[in-house]
């Protein structure tokens, strides 16, 4: 079947859906029929064949239709899904399997439960497989697998399998030495204090309920289901004249969706949830400082003026930001990426070069001086942006990116020799003269890596933080107007992403930005 018919297919699939979509099992009862009609047959026999690399093949075929799909979750998620479990099968579909994985869990969170366990089965298997350096690597993506299953876990209230799970990504933690460790011990205290909570909540449920004039214990019931158990809907139910003033106003609005907030109870809201979350304990800490992180973005989403409201609401995002990442981090917020790729008109936004998408990712057609292509997005304020690439062949890797007011990019490879790696431009100078110059930075012909990208502003200065692969590779500080892009490499937009190869043949397998701050806008105002 030609992917020109798969493509017509799924469309129409999408379509019959809209028509008849409907909240669970009916939405899920006809994206199975979806799926048993394109790709069951298929299934069955890649599914039971000896030869896997029938598998490996479906699950990439699958996942670029679940991606084409992302307007129907209930059958993304099966296609992905699907895909994920067929890419399990083999090692050369591991990429594939996890790609489908971190499409449910970004897509339909609900959903991502079986998608998880096998992301824990395919990382137990590369962690197995590993040695020398790659070992730690790998050892350091199944305890953050392991983390983010426990979390899910602890959510859907099986915290005796969270806990298992928590044991297991302390024990790889500590075999590979990662820095993580204290976040997993930190993440088993927090879970063994919501089972505290918990208990200590059924305890006062029925004090109240013998006792409904009992003030002080309605009062501690709302503070833990509201902090501890980080349940304000439950929390709401338990109030009445007699509960603190603040209580009666703040609970009710954090029990809606933060989607709904409307926007100056967004900035309320973010300052009530931060002191809560500085005096909270291990339970419920982690779950305060995400939800204030919540509504101080939803706020300066809303917000357009640059005034002190702006400034309080950035300073409370770095805050929770800060406090998070010091907990460990939250699955939550890990999750709310944009897909780069996925913006790209390989025709429509190259600058230099021949461009072309393929299941693999973004390629060039053919090796070209300085060829490079753009996002038509740009960023406002504060970000990380992780990329993976692969290079086949050839020199220098690029990676640019707004900073405030200018542009700048970081290199891999680069340079006049191919042992240099580094920020490209800096007052003029280029990445072999400059003080961020890194040699040798050759990359590896086939090598997987992964290269983050932290761009933190403050007000006329810049940090950025450049890792690959886990390892620092470039820490500067500076003015923003130090920085800036070569001649060669200049893109049509002010500010905007992009990705650029120099004689060289690279995929880019995916490119995911987090806003920190800020928000992302389209790159020139001739952008739809």
């Amino acid at each position: 079947m030609s992917r020109l018919l798969v493509a017509a297919i799924v469309a129409c699939v999408a379509i019959i859906l809209s028509c008849h979509y409907a909240l669970g099992s009916e939405a899920e009862e006809k994206a199975q029929q979806a799926f048993d009609l394109l790709y069951g047959d298929d299934f069955k026999r890649a599914s039971s064949s000896r030869d896997t690399s029938r598998a490996v093949a479906l699950a990439a075929k699958l996942l670029e239709a679940a991606k084409r799909a992302d307007a129907q979750p209930e059958l993304m998620a099966l296609l992905a899904e699907k895909a994920c479990e067929l890419g399990a099968l083999d090692p050369k579909g591991y990429e594939t399997a996890l790609a489908a994985a971190t499409l449910v869990s970004e897509k339909s969170p609900e959903l991502a439960g079986p998608c998880q366990d096998r992301v824990i089965v395919i990382r137990q298997r590369q962690y197995d497989m590993a040695r020398g350096d790659q070992k730690t690597k790998a050892g350091e993506a199944l305890v953050d697998a392991l983390m983010a299953s426990a979390a899910a876990k602890t959510r859907a209230g099986d915290t005796d399998e969270a806990g298992k799970r928590l044991q297991k990504a302390l024990g790889v933690a500590r075999a590979v030495r990662s820095s993580k460790v204290e976040a997993v011990e930190a993440q088993i205290r927090a879970m063994a204090e919501r089972q505290k909570a918990a208990a200590q909540a059924t305890q006062l449920k029925n004090q109240v309920e013998g006792d409904p004039a009992n003030a002080k214990a309605r009062d501690q019931l709302v503070r833990l289901l509201l902090v501890d158990l980080d349940n304000p809907a439950e929390a709401a139910k338990c109030l009445d004249e007699t509960s603190d003033a603040a209580l009666r106003k703040f609970v009710p609005a954090a029990a809606k969706p933060v989607a709904e907030a409307p926007e100056m109870a967004c900035l309320d809201l973010a300052e009530w949830y931060l002191p809560l979350a500085s005096a909270a304990g291990p339970a419920g800490k982690a779950a305060m400082y995400t939800r204030a992180k919540a509504y101080a973005e939803r706020f300066l989403d809303l917000h357009a003026a640059n005034d002190m409201d702006r400034t309080r609401m950035e300073l409370a995002l770095k805050k929770a930001e800060e406090e998070i990442a010091k907990l460990g981090g939250d699955a939550s917020t890990k999750s709310q990426r944009i897909d780069l790729l996925k913006l790209i008109d390989p025709e429509r936004d190259a600058v230099v070069g021949k461009w072309h998408r393929t299941l693999a990712g973004l390629s060039t057609s053919g090796p070209a001086d300085c060829s490079h292509i753009e996002v038509p997005l740009s960023a406002t304020g504060s970000f990380e942006l992780e990329v993976r690439f692969v290079r086949i062949s050839g020199r220098a890797v690029a990676v640019f990116f707004p900073v405030g007011a200018g542009h700048s990019s970081f290199h891999m490879s680069g340079g006049m020799g191919r042992d240099v790696g580094g920020i490209e431009c800096i007052n003029g100078l280029g990445v072999d003269h400059n003080e961020t110059r890194v040699s040798p930075g050759t990359l590896e012909d086939g090598h997987p890596y992964t290269v983050n990208i932290r761009v933190m502003l403050a007000q006329a200065n810049v940090e950025i933080v450049v890792t690959l692969d886990g390892k620092q590779w470039v820490k500067w500080t500076g003015p923003q107007q130090a920085l800036g892009l070569h001649p060669n490499w200049r893109m049509r937009h002010a500010k905007c992403f992009g990705f650029g190869v120099n004689n060289s043949q690279v995929v880019f397998q995916s490119a995911r930005l987090r806003m920190l701050s800020g928000k992302a806008v389209p790159a020139g105002s001739d952008r739809p």
